[in-house]
């Protein structure tokens, strides 16, 4: 099955002191293992590198120990979806269509590029917001 992966899905599944770690681990093993097929949008890749050298972890995660991670843990294992203006362009139309501001136009992308990708879900641990930008849609499910 083609899934792609919200940020936060990621974040949980490689933290294991994280409270949805128990739900979202699985979701990544099953990728790591070739039972499903991951994908995740260049601007998640972004946000995880952000999110994960934000985090107020003690130790905190130096740069150096996020990329070491990322490249052992998702980019050996995910198909980045590269976004177009076009898709960009969509993402902005989806916004504006929903009403939904700030932080949303993100999660509009990552949607796009699911789509762009035919992807069977989109895994998000942030299902209000998501179903705020394409309401009913099954595409948008928790891990």
């Amino acid at each position: 099955m083609k899934v792609c992966f919200d940020t936060s899905v990621l974040v949980a599944a490689l933290l294991q002191q994280h409270p949805h770690h128990a739900v979202a681990f699985p979701r990544l093993r099953a990728v790591h293992e070739g039972r499903d097929q991951g994908m995740i949008t260049a601007h998640a890749l972004a946000e995880l590198y952000a999110t994960l050298t934000a985090l107020p972890l003690k130790p905190r995660f130096s740069p150096a120990d996020v990329q070491r991670l990322m490249s052992r843990s998702i980019l050996p294992h995910f198909t980045v979806i590269s976004l177009d203006s076009a898709d960009y362009e969509q993402a902005l139309n989806l916004a504006v269509d929903r009403q939904v501001t700030s932080g949303a136009i993100y999660d509009a992308l990552h949607v796009v590029g699911a789509r762009k990708m035919g992807c069977e879900q989109l895994l998000t641990l942030n299902l209000k917001h998501f179903r705020m930008l394409v309401p009913g849609d099954g595409l948008i499910v928790g891990p």
